[in-house]
């Protein structure tokens, strides 16, 4: 425990010398600026989908850029050495990204529509999305060796999430997105500022057992490809 503690310590401050917290403080009060100025026609459908995009983008994003900065410092050779675990890396990096996203969707949230939300809903898919997308990131990351690669391949792995999308702005009408897991937090952000949310039963099951499913999936892959890559 007091390894992964330090493991913590330590990407906090690579987070914070790699500028990526001012970066996210930044995002966050641009963000928070504009929902000030929203008008109230479809409110709930712009901050259900910016306060959305933080943690996806942060989560994904963020996480690519922390591992490309390691690789191009060799930290990665000295992790395949160290007592430090594969599983302990990924979940110190996820667990810090993610706790920056839950701030940074407080402070939109306060800032949109005060205390009228759900704060549970909130940090519930919150943390959901962030860890997904911080696995899915890993998952992808461990492919490229630059910035450049890796901007490649982020809408080929980032646009599948959005598809749900389709159904919250009323362009399509299927169920098929619900194979997507970003839809269950799609539901999750929702009900977050929609208090007249009707959950079905099997919105209920759905968001309960796929979401965390399609969570610990995406773990198990990036685990088993960052595995490949310090061997």
């Amino acid at each position: 425990m007091s390894r992964f503690i330090t493991l913590l310590q330590l990407d906090f401050t690579l987070i914070i010398r790699n500028r990526i917290l001012a970066v996210a403080a930044l995002i966050t009060a641009l963000y928070a600026a504009i929902l000030q100025l929203l008008p109230e026609e479809n409110f709930s459908l712009v901050i259900t989908t910016l306060i959305f995009t933080d943690p996806v983008m942060l989560g994904f994003m963020f996480t690519g850029v922390m591992v490309l900065f390691e690789k191009s410092g060799n930290t990665l050779q000295a992790l395949s050495v160290s007592p430090v675990r594969p599983g302990e890396y990924l979940w110190s990096k996820a667990l810090c990204l993610t706790l920056i996203a839950l701030v940074a969707a407080l402070i939109m949230a306060v800032a949109g529509v005060g205390l009228k939300f759900n704060a549970l809903y909130l940090t519930i898919a919150v943390i959901c999305s962030s860890l997904l997308f911080v696995f899915i990131g890993f998952a992808g990351v461990t492919r490229v060796q630059t910035f450049n690669q890796f901007f490649i391949i982020i809408p080929l792995l980032m646009i599948p999430g959005f598809l749900p999308f389709l159904n919250f702005f009323g362009i399509t009408d299927t169920w098929l997105w619900y194979f997507i897991p970003t839809q269950a937090c799609l539901l999750l952000f929702t009900a977050t500022f929609d208090s007249a949310m009707q959950w079905t039963e099997i919105q209920k099951w759905y968001v309960s057992l796929y979401l965390p499913l399609s969570i610990f999936t995406s773990y198990f892959l990036a685990l088993k490809m960052w595995q490949r890559q310090i061997q």
